[in-house]
This record gives C-alpha cells, sequence and structure tokens, in this order.
C-alpha cells in the first residue's frame, strides 16, 4: 500500500497535480557539481564499410561519450585537445543566461583551444531536454565531433503526457521512459574530410552537396543501388533538368550532378572533380551492422530524442508499424502530436513516445534524405525483447528515398508544434533586423553565402584574441553583420531567401530561444512585422502559441523567394552567433553575430581563467582562489593522465 501511495504521488508530480499539497519540491534531487571530462583525437575509423577515414573521436568513439544531469546541476566540462588543430566546443541548445563566455563559439565568446592544450567549460544545466555537444570550428563536427546532453526535467515539472495518452495506466511508464530517454543521433556522412569537403567545393567552385551514407549513433551502410533503381527513386522535377543539361540520371552515389541550373551564374571548374566526389559508390556495412534500439514490451513505452548533427542534410525518419508520438522540439516540451513520419533538419531534436504493442521482433527504422539533391537512405532496428527476427508484413511509411508508401501519411508539423505550457511572445517588438540569404554574386565562388545580404562571415575571425565578448561594445562597429540590442528589448529577426530556388536553411540561434512568428511564400517589402500585418491575410502571424525554438526552418520555394519571422526577448547579455547550420554553408560566409544587452556587459564578471588562461600556458595569478581554480584543473589533467 506504501508503495502504491508512493507511486500515485509520484506520477500526480510528474504530471503537474496537486504540486502544493504533495510538496514535490521535497522529492528532488538537490543541484549538484558534475565533472564531466573528454579527449579528442584524430583517428581511422569505417562506420559503413565503405573504406577507413580521417575522423575525430571523443574519448575514443564517435559519437562521443553521453553527458546526463539534471536540471540545475553546475557542469564542469573539460576539453583536453590532442590534434593537430585547434577547435572549440558549444553546447548547442544550452541557454548560457549568466555564463556566455562558456557558448564555445572561437572569436565571439573564446579563444581557439590550441593542440596540446585543455579548455575548462563551466555552466548551468538551468532547462531540461535532449541537447548536444558538438566543435564548433571548420566544419569538425562533420568529422564526428558530437555528443549527447540530457538535463533531466524535476519530478514536479508539468509534462504533456496526458495529452498523449488519455489512460492513467500510461503516464508511469512514459515518465520512466523519459527518464530512459534514447538519444538517436541521425547524420550523414561522407568518406572526404570536411577539409577535403570544402576543397573540393572550392577547387571546382560548386556548392557540393553529395555524401556516402546516413549514420544513427556512427553506425550504418552504403547502398550502392543499381540504375533502374536510382531512376524509379529520382524526383520527377529533376529529370528533366538532368536531360537538358546531357545527363542520363543522377549519379551512381544518387546525387544530382552539379549542373548549371542549380548552381547559378559562376563558372564551375568540374574537371577538378574527383571520381569518389559523385560518381563512385564503394558500398559496404560497417563493423556495428546498422544500429539497434533495444526496448521491452513490458515497459508499454520507449522515449526517442532524434538529433541531427550532420553537415547539409535535414533527415526523413519513420519506424515501422509505428506512430510517432512527439512531445519536445528542441528541449521544448510540446502539445503532442501523432505522426508517422518526422524530418529532423540539421541542429534540431524532436522527442517522441513510442507505444510498445506490437508483435515482439524486429522492426525498421528508416531514414532518407529530404532534399532533391540526392537519393541516400540508412536503416536502423527496433528490437523487442532481444528478437531480431524481422516481423512479417511490418508496414513500412516510407521508402528508400523517403517517399510516402501511403497517402494517408501523418506529417509531423513543426508550424503547429505549440509550446507546453503556453507561453506567448510580446505583440510589439522594440527592433527589426532584416536579412536576405542567398549566394554572394561573382566574383565570388559558388560555395560562398550570406545571411545579411551582401556580406559573408569571415572565419578569420575565429582566431580573434580577445574574443568580441571580451571587448567593450561601444569598440565593436555595428554592421549588417553584427546586430546590438539592450536588454529586455524584443527583437524580430527577418529572413528573406532569395530565389528562384529558395533553398531551406537550418539556422541555429545561440544564447535563447525564439518564438517562430510567421513564415510565407514571396518577398517580405515591409519594414516590420507591424506593417506587414497591415497587408497580410489574418491569422499570418501567431502571437497566441507560436513554436519556441533555437533551431529555425527557411521554406523552399521554387520560382519565388520565401521568408521567416522570428521573436524573442534580450534576456542574455552576451555575444551570440546566428548561423546556417550547413557545415559547408556556414564556412562559406551564412551567419552573424548577435551582441545581446551590450547595457549590462559591464556587468558580465568573466573568470580570469577563461579571459587569461584557459586553454594556455600557465600566467602568474593575482588572487588565492584562481589559482585554486587552477588547480583543479591541473588535477583534471593529471588524472588524464
Amino acid at each position: 500500500m506504501v508503495n502504491l501511495i508512493r507511486a500515485a504521488a509520484a506520477l500526480c508530480c510528474s504530471i503537474g497535480i496537486f504540486k502544493d499539497t504533495l510538496n514535490c519540491a521535497h522529492t528532488e534531487e538537490a543541484p549538484k557539481l558534475v565533472r564531466f571530462e573528454i579527449v579528442v583525437a584524430k583517428g581511422q575509423i569505417n562506420p559503413t564499410g565503405a573504406g577507413f577515414r580521417e575522423a575525430i573521436l571523443t574519448n575514443g568513439s564517435m559519437p562521443g561519450p553521453q553527458l546526463v544531469v539534471n536540471q540545475g546541476d553546475t557542469v564542469e566540462f573539460l576539453v583536453h585537445n590532442y590534434m593537430d588543430e585547434e577547435t572549440a566546443v558549444h553546447f548547442h541548445g544550452i541557454r548560457q543566461k549568466k555564463t556566455p563566455w562558456a557558448d564555445g563559439v572561437p572569436g565571439v565568446s573564446q579563444p581557439l583551444i590550441k593542440p596540446g592544450a585543455s579548455y575548462l567549460y563551466t555552466w548551468v544545466a538551468d532547462e531540461s531536454g535532449v541537447y548536444f555537444y558538438h566543435s564548433h570550428n571548420r566544419g569538425q563536427i562533420m568529422d564526428g565531433l558530437y555528443g549527447a546532453i540530457i538535463v533531466h526535467a524535476p519530478q514536479s515539472t508539468d509534462r504533456p503526457f496526458h495529452y498523449v495518452s488519455y489512460e492513467p495506466s500510461d503516464w508511469i511508464p512514459m515518465r520512466k521512459a523519459e527518464k530512459k530517454v534514447i538519444p538517436m543521433m541521425v547524420s550523414d556522412w561522407s568518406q572526404m574530410t570536411f577539409k577535403q569537403f570544402f576543397e573540393t567545393e572550392q577547387e571546382a567552385n560548386i556548392d557540393f552537396t553529395c555524401v556516402d551514407a546516413i549514420l544513427i549513433n556512427g553506425a550504418g551502410s552504403q547502398y550502392c543501388l543499381d540504375k533502374a533503381e536510382l531512376d524509379s527513386f529520382t524526383n520527377p522535377l529533376v529529370v528533366p533538368i538532368l536531360k537538358a543539361a546531357g545527363y542520363d540520371g543522377i549519379t551512381a552515389k544518387g546525387c544530382v550532378p552539379p549542373v548549371q541550373l542549380f548552381q547559378g551564374n559562376y563558372t564551375l571548374h568540374l574537371d577538378n572533380l574527383p571520381d569518389t566526389a559523385y560518381n563512385k559508390c564503394i558500398g559496404g556495412v560497417g563493423g556495428k551492422g546498422n544500429f539497434t534500439v533495444d526496448v521491452h514490451s513490458g515497459e508499454k513505452w520507449a522515449a526517442l530524442t532524434f538529433i541531427n548533427p550532420g553537415g547539409l542534410y535535414p533527415l526523413r525518419v519513420s519506424i515501422d508499424n509505428h506512430p510517432l508520438h512527439v512531445y519536445a522540439v528542441d528541449s521544448q516540451y510540446t502539445y503532442p502530436q501523432v505522426v508517422d513520419q518526422i524530418t529532423v533538419n540539421n541542429g534540431n531534436r524532436i522527442s517522441v513516445f513510442v507505444k510498445l504493442d506490437q508483435e515482439v521482433g524486429s522492426y525498421t527504422i528508416r531514414v532518407a534524405n529530404d532534399l532533391l539533391g540526392q537519393v541516400l537512405g540508412g536503416f536502423g532496428q527496433l528490437v523487442y525483447n532481444g528478437v531480431r527476427e524481422a516481423v512479417e508484413d511490418a508496414k513500412a511509411m516510407i521508402d528508400y528515398a523517403g517517399r510516402p508508401l501511403d497517402p494517408r501519411i501523418r506529417r509531423f508539423d513543426q508550424a503547429v508544434a505549440r509550446p507546453y505550457p503556453p507561453k506567448p511572445p510580446a505583440t510589439k517588438a522594440d527592433r527589426t533586423r532584416k536579412f536576405i540569404i542567398r549566394k554572394l554574386p561573382q566574383p565570388y565562388g559558388a560555395y560562398q553565402w550570406t545571411l545579411s545580404g551582401h556580406q559573408g562571415y569571415n572565419h578569420s575571425s575565429e582566431a580573434l584574441d580577445p574574443p568580441m565578448l571580451f571587448r567593450k561594445p561601444n569598440s565593436i562597429e555595428e554592421t549588417e553583420l553584427v546586430l546590438k540590442t539592450k536588454t529586455g528589448e524584443w527583437v524580430d529577426l527577418i529572413f528573406e531567401v532569395e530565389g528562384p530556388f529558395a533553398q531551406g536553411h537550418p539556422l541555429h540561434k545561440h544564447g535563447n530561444k525564439a518564438y517562430i512568428i510567421g513564415s510565407g511564400k514571396g518577398s517580405f517589402p515591409w519594414k516590420d512585422v507591424a506593417e506587414a500585418e497591415k497587408h497580410l491575410p489574418p491569422g499570418t502571424f501567431n502571437w497566441i502559441d507560436p513554436p519556441l525554438r533555437d533551431s529555425f526552418d527557411t521554406l523552399e520555394g521554387v520560382g519565388y523567394n520565401t521568408w521567416l519571422a522570428l521573436r524573442y526577448k534580450v534576456d542574455a547579455p552576451g555575444a551570440w552567433l546566428m548561423h546556417c547550420h550547413v557545415q559547408s554553408h556556414l564556412t562559406g560566409g551564412m551567419g552573424i553575430t548577435i551582441l545581446d544587452g551590450i547595457d549590462e556587459w559591464h556587468n558580465l564578471d568573466i573568470p580570469l581563467s577563461y579571459k587569461e588562461w584557459n586553454g594556455f600556458p600557465v600566467p602568474q595569478f593575482a588572487k588565492v582562489e584562481e589559482a585554486q581554480h587552477f588547480g583543479r584543473l591541473q588535477k583534471f589533467i593529471s588524472d588524464d593522465r
């Protein structure tokens, strides 16, 4: 009876019922210090069986180890750089409200971590959810430097699980499933290192979009389809364009060749392309095989969070015979949607419940490229009770190319992923900045981009020392690449993507989340949202329950521009990056810096360890406490050795 009462109390706490009466806070763990240490080093790996290539391993693996903490914990995250190149580590989606110096962007919030150096990040996990850490230097994320972060919510947190199922008998199993959430890191994978990938772009003067495989948690296979299969999967929109350009279909790797129409008005140097770039498919199965998720039917529910750390493609995901109950996006609880397929864009995190009510056996997890530039698929397995035999007649919802196999398929609509509980934004902005996303025209290359309209983000600024955060804001000029704001302001960021092929771009905002208040087809000629509301249909802008995110997908368009409007409150003073998460686009210039709350920068007490020696040779110490802090760092290093 006592156990039953405790279980009932835990259930009520977990769904926010009778929190005060039950004194739910009394059952919470006190915040603690969590120390987490990684060593990043180069190594040779062969995750798809198509051949070894150099990668970045974190503690000897790819992905790196998971960091698991409770909300409110303080994290000391120590990085040892054993590579022959510089690096930095960003904590994607983590709100660095009082620790902007720990955001991990070189030249903006920190200096680069030199080869052979160690660097200590300290921050507070003040919001729950699933996040990930990854390199923020020159596309190293495409070489494998990433890993999951799980921040468990307090038991008393209000959760939307009663909207997933109205059956009270499901609520405790769902709560237990969330506690054991399985990060599913789905990503594209190239046999080229990022350095080789970007050099290929430069030498051929193309926007390079062709990879070799899809990985799930670092495991996968490279599939080489015959020409008939590739032709059957080719998007009908592409076929006449390829024929007009003299191509007899997509390449052996399933890629649309770099035709002039898609590349734009640039002089291409296609003779400089290696045969492996588009045309050579090797094929193979990785030593680990495809990734397997082991579940037990007695647990009733499983929780999975799909994270896309990939460099190029948004990915469609489905599981045979299993609807996906979406309950959180970008670590923000949402009113649930029941769907058959989700699309996880670069930097995006989508959390789902899977009801374990099917016949015991193995079910295929299907992952496919969402863009028309390449036919590419990957697979995993959802295995019940250790029985790895495939279930006969299990129903697939998408094919290898990601196309629906049933016209009634339910797709996740991120535009209506309403935050739970509701958190409406202000209905008036204090400041507006408009941006135009496009390729930079000649004499720039076909691989160079701008987020601001005319200038590309210069990656030589990554070497800035001191970084922007360590300088006085009045010494930094406000330009189209630098936006300055004041604390408490509501700021609108309006992005217009230039056609005629308005490519979708996965944007990521550092610092804090923003509301997606509206999007649409066509240009955005108005000076701000208030003026646009006078001309656009009612309901274009959502003031009641817009999605609250840190990653944002611009709309695709053929023959027209598209636009996206974001609104956020300046509540985290610091220097933050806003950029496209396609790694070649970011390296090609698609980024800006936002200097938030510059009126409060004088109150930022940047630790001496960040300003003078973190990652560098030991200086003289002015204060005893700084020497003690350094001693703790040295203990980390000595323990590692």
